[in-house]
């Protein structure tokens, strides 16, 4: 892929129906990654025409899904990953107009074994929205299923619902 290829973000990450919040991805490497959405009317937490700035959290957690899958090669499928924490994070507005154009950027400060460090922006072009450092999980499909057995959970059951994660 090269750096100014845009490639669909429905094919790197889990996210589905108004769930799926970023709609492109460009310039992988093996520890960053852009992405690219405009904010709709159908996103969580829009009210009166605004999104709150907290989903910034969420567009960075599916940019570092995206990168995953893209770090896997061609042809992998994403998996559910969990965000487990968020180390740092700066809210420069407490809200997003719909119809903005956000470009997500992420870099990877670290990663131990299924556990990853991640520092991402969120900004417009003209203004900067999210600064944050989260801290990601993608624990192996038998852990997972594991868990999601042993709490009842079926991220696909009801994808009306909970946005198919």
């Amino acid at each position: 892929m090269e750096q100014s290829q845009l490639l669909p973000a429905e094919l790197l990450i889990p996210h589905r129906l108004r769930m799926r919040l970023i709609d492109w991805v460009k310039g992988p490497t093996q520890n960053s990654l852009q992405a690219e959405t405009t904010v709709t009317e159908e996103w969580p937490l829009n009210r009166d025409g605004r999104v709150n700035s907290i989903i910034c959290i969420e567009l960075v957690a599916q940019a570092v899904s995206a990168l995953s899958t893209w770090r896997r090669g061609e042809g992998a499928i994403p998996r559910i990953g969990l965000l487990v924490g968020v180390k740092e994070v700066e809210f420069s507005c407490s809200n997003i107009p719909v119809m903005t154009k956000l470009t997500i950027q992420i870099d990877e400060l670290y990663h131990v074994g299924d556990y990853a460090v991640f520092k991402g922006k969120v900004n417009s072009e003209s203004a900067s929205f999210c600064e944050t450092i989260i801290q990601v999980l993608e624990p192996e499909e038998e852990i997972l299923s594991s868990l999601m057995t042993s709490q009842r959970i079926n991220p696909r059951e009801d994808e009306t619902g909970n946005g198919g994660l």
